[in-house]
């Protein structure tokens, strides 16, 4: 699998490169690094410092856009899966991240996919203030929102890299290439069938009742099959 896995995560940082260049103009070298049996991808590879894509506006650098990706072949030792995402905007001025999306498959105690938002709001800081007065453990850190994480969609159903770059030209005004909105469709479209397989994947039964249901002929390959519906109960 290791020879297949590694073509697999070439393919994706292609796909990517051809996605930032195509949306924002910038040739992003991501890359694709073996670190044993583990892949990581991210813009120059392997750099101690990876690099990061320039956010412009009518041509001036306001911003950066991080981007990481970590791979590894899942429990059936077939297929490659992602299990971290990083996500994060910068302003040009100032190394605390203004946002960030984070996918993590092996979070505990935080939701599995979620935005922080480096930011300050009164109106929400007293609110964290009086909760981290009655309940400290929970609210420790009452003055920093970015303590605050939103779930978005879990495993399966999160954010992908193409929805973070329309939020960015349409929300944020940052330069785009002609064409951009039908690249992102485009890729949006394809990021959300891979999760659908995988969705079908881990509830064979429920997606063969669903079949049943609209009049289709199905039958179990082998013995009843164990549903992996524990990734859809979790934050």
């Amino acid at each position: 699998m290791t020879s297949d896995a590694e073509a697999g995560s070439a393919q994706l940082a292609e796909e990517l490169n051809d996605l930032i260049r195509a949306v924002l103009g910038h040739e992003a070298s991501m890359a694709s690094v073996d670190r044993g049996g583990r892949f990581a991808i991210r813009p120059g590879g392997d750099g101690v410092a990876p690099d990061q894509i320039p956010l412009r506006v009518r041509g001036q650098h306001l911003a950066d856009l991080s981007v990481a990706l970590f791979q590894d072949v899942d429990q059936s030792g077939r297929r490659l899966v992602t299990t971290r995402t990083e996500f994060k905007v910068f302003s040009t001025r100032d190394r605390t991240p203004l946002l960030r999306l984070d996918y993590r498959s092996d979070m505990t105690s935080d939701p599995v996919c979620h935005w922080q938002f480096h930011a300050e709001r009164g109106a929400f800081t007293q609110l964290l203030s009086i909760a981290g007065a009655v309940r400290p453990r929970r609210v420790p850190s009452p003055h920093d929102l970015s303590m605050v994480h939103l779930p978005v969609g879990g495993e399966r159903f999160r954010p992908c890299l193409e929805d973070v770059l329309e939020m960015l030209v349409r929300d944020c005004g940052v330069d785009a290439m002609p064409g951009w909105e039908a690249v992102l469709a485009s890729g949006r479209e394809r990021w959300r069938l891979r999760q659908l397989r995988s969705v079908v994947r881990d509830l064979q039964g429920e997606a063969a009742e669903v079949l049943v249901e609209e009049g289709w002929v199905t039958s179990p390959p082998g013995p009843p099959l164990e549903s992996r519906a524990e990734s859809y109960r979790r934050w």
